[in-house]
């Protein structure tokens, strides 16, 4: 049994067990279409088990942990901003007839399945180049740039220089060089550049009133989080993005 932030999976040689949740069923037919697109960016779906669960193919890489992300170099992070830029690609048009989680349960015009969650802890690298994303529990349908703003909140990072997530960082993280690869990774067009500063914001303050939520509702993982003070560590980070926004800004422009 291998635990992460909300959903713990078991790996049984090259397969991956992921138990049954709201999203398992739109899960299993983003990944089948992925799959059948010729995307090789994410695992592919073995099977499903009669109680939701649903097994997929182990992905073999180095997964940074949150005290690792500094070794990503402007390279590394260039892939990771490629590789979602295909998945993006990929996915347009897709309308899981299943429901989701939380959110729109229907895909509207200008919209697309998310994967909600690109961070590294979610990426596999292999010889310094994004390969897949994993843990695709928490789809849900948004603007493209909801995933790329959660990924320049995540791999920038956003945060204050005295902020846990750096505590192991031996320099505080050149944000602008390391959000412009991101960027040009992802080929933004400049006609949505000005909106990715404010996206990372409502990102950051979406998964607050998102934790505070679930926790509120006794869901255990996120009654977790409040207990350990997630909340108060989100809050703060949103105050950094607000305060870093121009940064951001130039940077984004820088990449476009």
């Amino acid at each position: 049994m291998i635990a992460g932030k909300v959903t713990a999976f078991v790996r049984v040689g090259d397969e991956v067990l992921r138990p049954a949740t709201a999203n398992s069923e739109s899960m299993r037919q983003l990944l089948a279409h992925l799959e059948e697109c010729g995307f090789e960016g994410a695992p592919q779906v073995v099977g499903s088990e009669p109680d939701g669960a649903v097994r997929l193919t182990w992905i073999e890489g180095w997964v940074p942990d949150e005290a690792e992300a500094w070794k990503l170099d402007a390279e590394a992070l260039e892939s990771v901003g490629k590789l979602l830029r295909q998945y993006h690609d990929t996915v347009r048009g897709l309308a899981p007839t299943a429901g989701f989680e939380e959110g729109p349960q229907a895909v509207a015009e200008g919209d697309i399945v998310c994967h909600g969650d690109i961070a590294p802890r979610n990426t596999v690298f292999r010889d310094g180049r994004a390969v897949a994303f994993i843990d695709w529990d928490g789809i849900w349908i948004a603007p493209a740039l909801w995933d790329l703003g959660h990924a320049l909140w995540q791999f920038a990072p956003i945060c204050g220089d005295d902020d846990a997530w750096l505590q192991q960082w031996p320099s505080p993280p050149d944000r602008s060089r390391r959000i412009a690869a991101l960027v040009r990774g992802y080929r933004l067009a400049p006609s949505e550049a000005q909106q990715l500063p404010e996206m990372v914001c409502e990102v950051i303050a979406g998964c607050h009133r998102s934790v505070a939520r679930k926790a509120a509702a006794g869901i255990p993982a996120f009654a977790r989080m409040e207990r350990e003070g997630t909340l108060d560590v989100l809050a703060r980070q949103l105050q950094a993005a607000q305060q870093l926004r121009p940064l951001i800004q130039e940077a984004v422009l820088a990449g476009v």
